[in-house]
């Protein structure tokens, strides 16, 4: 399988598993309990997703913006506010390339910090853009900043899980080149 393949059926993976992960929230919340509170997975999976493969997370920024909002029911302008707030995410980025992704991953206060901007850049471009867009007076910033801690406390879950897991949150390219190297050091896979 080349680089490139991987890379695609990675992505794929977890684009997958947000469809059917969000899903299954949002029906829980919406239909199941009726809760007026749900917790998003959007925030950690953009995260790890932006830990593997840098700036091809823009791809899954936009779809689960549109996943999200489509499971929602919600209106166009929704569908706006919802992938301008996805694509402010990006700004994430800086982040990781100027702290690196390596400090990322071994601190968990870097981790922390990682996710927390990557939450905040979500939530203020979101709510630029319903102010633009709809008209929203600036408590709207706050509003989706409240209405989405629960997702960035679980958030803050998610990532103490899986920087404990090989190769979960860190970079693709990397890991591969780590795995070839360890398994050229032991003279390749063995059957034991």
């Amino acid at each position: 399988m080349s680089f490139k393949q991987y890379r695609t059926l990675d992505l794929m993976i977890f684009l997958g598993m947000y469809a059917l992960c969000e899903y299954l929230v949002i029906k829980a919340a919406t239909v199941w309990f009726d809760e007026p509170y749900s917790i998003s997975i959007m925030l950690p999976l953009l995260v790890i997703v932006m830990m593997r493969w840098d700036k091809y997370v823009l791809i899954h920024a936009v779809l689960y913006a549109i996943l999200f909002v489509y499971y929602q029911g919600g209106s166009m302008k929704q569908y706006l506010i919802y992938i301008i707030g996805n694509l402010g995410f990006l700004a994430t980025l800086i982040y990781v390339y100027k702290v690196g992704k390596d400090k990322i991953r071994n601190s968990f206060f870097n981790s922390a910090v990682f996710l927390v901007i990557g939450f905040v850049t979500m939530e203020l471009s979101r709510g630029l853009a319903s102010m633009i867009i709809s008209g929203s007076g600036p408590m709207v910033i706050l509003q989706f900043l409240m209405t989405d801690m629960l997702s960035l406390v679980f958030g803050l879950l998610v990532i103490i899980v899986v920087r404990k897991a090989d190769g979960l949150f860190q970079d693709q390219k990397q890991y591969l080149l780590q795995i070839n190297s360890q398994e050229k050091q032991n003279g390749g896979w063995q059957d034991e």
